[in-house]
């Protein structure tokens, strides 16, 4: 566990545009997702069914552009697609952390952490498949 928490982390071999590319994406999700939440919490007309539904809803939205996300960093990345997706998803996971500090919101962690596993998840699907010839 400890040599792949080192191996996630380094910066060795990292396309330094490409991470670039992950972090804003990700941050981007972030954004969009809190802009969305906080409108559609506040709106009259979907007031009540944001505060019944808009947990799960938010939660599912932000893994699938998370899940997105990773998979097309992991595909842009050309030697270590996850230490790509991962370290990039720190754009969208600090966006939430920073959320949840400010306003006190548990719920903005959780986020953050659905955030970060699902580039995880996406790296992991947009890995090349190996061809077997036999």
């Amino acid at each position: 566990m400890r040599q792949l928490l080192k191996h996630v982390l380094s910066f060795q071999d990292v396309d330094w545009w490409v991470l670039a590319g992950g972090i804003a994406l990700n941050l981007g999700i972030a954004l969009l997702a809190t802009i969305l939440g906080a409108y559609l919490a506040i709106a009259p007309h979907t007031a009540e069914q944001y505060a019944l539904m808009g947990p799960p809803v938010m939660l599912l939205a932000v893994f699938l552009a998370s899940l997105g996300a990773g998979a097309l960093i992991a595909r842009m990345a050309y030697q270590v697609p996850l230490r790509h997706a991962f370290i990039g998803s720190i754009g969208g996971a600090g966006a939430f952390i920073v959320g949840a500090v400010v306003s006190l919101n548990y719920m903005l962690l959780i986020l953050a952490l659905v955030c970060i596993l699902g580039n995880l998840n996406g790296a992991i699907l947009g890995l090349p498949k190996p061809h077997y010839r036999g």
